[in-house]
């Protein structure tokens, strides 16, 4: 992919976020509220979660789409319940496991995060992955904030693993530009639909 095709992608997606983020920002707290428990029950219904035994979620920020019912149903279920650390080491991001939600403290960028007691679990060690975005498209293609540690993160995870985009039906779009770097989820969810991206099986047997 040459340079200029590059930076290309590169100007449409920041346009696309200022769209997206103004959408999300229009939201009230009552309707992400109302709409996550939709989103949440969705996708607590997908065989992905059903079948995953360590599932890493995230913390929302901004107006994403809650992830709190999630976390108490998996610790239920007896799942591996990780979260992404605030502190990179290159671009992939560190997961440890929690088993309440009182492990989860405000990180040095206000996120809440595991403290520093919880266990580490290794990225290729996880099944699920649950991530956040800007956008999406029905065919499983994903915008993010634009620092691409999900991207980097979900190409060095095993792979078995699987993921699964949470949004709200605002946050659905006909067209990402892409680049080589990004990767596509396997399943989108929001409070209406759910939408099959790469859709592979669900089994997380080794491949």
């Amino acid at each position: 992919m040459s340079e200029t095709v590059v930076e290309e992608a590169a100007a449409r997606k920041q346009t696309l976020r200022d769209e997206l983020t103004a959408r999300r920002k229009a939201m009230t707290p009552d309707l992400i509220d109302t709409r996550g428990l939709k989103v949440q029950s969705r996708f607590l219904a997908t065989e992905y979660y059903q079948n995953a035994r360590t599932v890493a979620l995230y913390a929302p920020i901004r107006g994403e789409v809650p992830t709190r019912d999630i976390l108490i149903a998996a610790l239920q279920d007896e799942k591996t319940v990780c979260y992404p650390l605030s502190h990179v080491h290159g671009r992939i991001l560190s997961f440890r496991a929690i088993k309440s939600e009182a492990e989860l403290e405000p990180g040095r960028l206000g996120v809440r995060e595991p403290t520093n007691s919880s266990d580490l679990i290794a990225v290729d060690q996880i099944d699920l992955f649950v991530v956040p975005g800007l956008g999406f498209t029905g065919d499983g293609k994903r915008l993010g904030r634009g620092g691409g540690y999900y991207d980097a993160t979900l190409r060095a995870a095993s792979a078995r693993s699987r993921r699964v985009g949470l949004a709200f039906n605002d946050q659905l779009v006909e067209m990402l530009p892409t680049t080589g770097d990004d990767v596509d989820m396997d399943l989108v969810v929001t409070e209406l639909s759910s939408h099959r991206g790469l859709f592979r099986t669900w089994d997380f047997l080794d491949t």
